[in-house]
């Protein structure tokens, strides 16, 4: 597998925000978002990547078995046609893994126990990436999964309320839904109004980027 780093930290956002974890980002993705943040982990014929070919033994050797939890992440991790074996061993070895997704990669196709949860982008007009969307990955979350909304700018919010009334509908007891902002293109303030102000959102939670307050936003590896 292609593996551009792999290092300890804190998750900087969602439901394990602040808490340490083991953080194995994988080369590539499908998408090409406006304010990709990982660019570095992008490669094609005008991006190069800089990672290294590991296999699952070796990059599971690579966790801290301290507290046995991983965010597996990208670019986009589940283009890896090994992706799900990995998964797959990191639970059997005890592993909580947090699965970082773009909503453009099928998950329904993993097997799911009590160890996995999902990090799934829904994303939105700001990011060029919109009609990506593969909308049955929306339909088949748990409630221990996470829907992330990134704003960039007014048109996001309305489109994101859409998609959470329309989710509504569907599930009985809703995954957790995180809001955020585009970092440096978006004010936080303007998005705390609109979760003050808007009952279909009553539950989401504001997510800043812990790991860009802590460190410099531009600082790989922490």
């Amino acid at each position: 597998m292609k593996i551009v780093e792999i290092f300890d930290s804190i998750d900087g956002e969602g439901i394990r925000t602040g808490q340490p974890a083991t953080f194995i980002r994988l080369a590539g993705c499908n998408l090409r978002c406006t304010y990709c943040d990982t660019a570095y982990a992008l490669f094609g014929e005008e991006e190069p990547c800089e990672y290294t070919e590991m296999t699952i033994d070796e990059i599971v050797s690579k966790v801290n078995r301290s507290y046995n939890r991983v965010t597996l992440t990208g670019g986009e991790p589940l283009v890896h046609k090994d992706s799900v074996e990995l998964i797959k061993k990191l639970m059997d070895i005890g592993c909580e893994v947090n699965v970082e997704t773009n909503g453009a990669a099928d998950i329904t196709n993993i097997p799911r126990d009590d160890k996995l949860f999902f990090t799934i982008d829904y994303k939105l007009p700001s990011s060029g990436m919109d009609d990506k969307m593969i909308w049955n990955n929306f339909l088949n979350l748990k409630p221990c999964d996470v829907i992330k909304f990134v704003v960039g700018r007014d048109e996001d919010i309305k489109l994101m309320i859409e998609i959470v009334k329309k989710l509504r509908k569907v599930y009985q007891e809703m995954p957790h839904i995180f809001i955020g902002a585009v970092y440096g293109m978006y004010d936080n303030s303007d998005l705390v109004n609109v979760i003050l102000n808007e009952p279909a959102l009553f539950d989401a939670r504001l997510q800043v980027q812990l790991h860009k307050i802590v460190w410099d936003p531009d600082e790989r590896g922490v």
